[in-house]
């Protein structure tokens, strides 16, 4: 009986939140309103403009990709989860329709896209579930251009957030500010800020 618990809690963090599938996870991830703060904040720090060309790794729902469509005319975004592909572009039906934005399915450790390719990227509330942070934050450096942008939010390594996410917890990666900081600088980016935004949720600000 104990064996089963690991594959079954593995399961849920999957279906909930680590890659999201199924009816419940589409409805959730369709309109993310504990993810609206983050969204907000990152839209804040990028400071998009329409000439940008902006990136979104873990794109989810596509509900942050369609507000930075709101101003940048060209986008593209990456899911792992089949499901989250297909809501963000039914989120996003007028801009793929328009060729304006291309949102894929794939692995944020092998990004499809060609060096120095966007002006901003973003990873929201994803970050802490990537098993090879700096294999991933290499690909964030190399598809930017010089001087892009890059937004992360997450949640910094704390024990609230492990009490009350205990059920995930588990399989959450987090990070102190200071390591972040380090680990961005090693994948190459220059100007590197990581700070609190309202308790434990971590934003990490970073150019090339």
């Amino acid at each position: 009986m104990n064996s089963t618990r690991p594959t079954l809690l593995n399961k849920f963090v999957d279906r909930t939140a680590r890659k999201p599938s199924g009816w419940l996870a589409k409805r959730m991830y369709s309109n993310p309103r504990g993810h609206y703060k983050s969204f907000r904040w990152t839209l804040d720090k990028l400071q998009l403009k329409p000439d940008d060309i902006f990136l979104e790794i873990g794109c989810g729902g596509g509900v942050l990709l369609n507000m930075a469509l709101e101003t940048v005319k060209h986008a593209k975004a990456i899911d792992h989860s089949s499901d989250m592909v297909q809501i963000g572009r039914e989120k996003n039906q007028e801009a793929v329709s328009e060729g304006r934005v291309e949102i894929v399915q794939g692995n944020a450790e092998s990004l499809p896209w060609d060096d120095n390719s966007f002006t901003c990227a973003t990873a929201n509330q994803m970050f802490f579930f990537i098993d090879k942070p700096m294999i991933v934050l290499k690909e964030f450096y190399r598809v930017l251009k010089p001087g892009g942008r890059l937004v992360i939010t997450s949640t910094e390594d704390s024990i609230l957030p492990k009490l009350l996410f205990v059920l995930w917890s588990h399989s959450m990666h987090l990070y102190k500010n200071s390591d972040m900081e380090s680990m961005l600088k090693q994948a190459g980016f220059q100007t590197v800020e990581v700070k609190n935004e309202e308790w434990f949720i971590q934003l990490s600000y970073a150019e090339k």
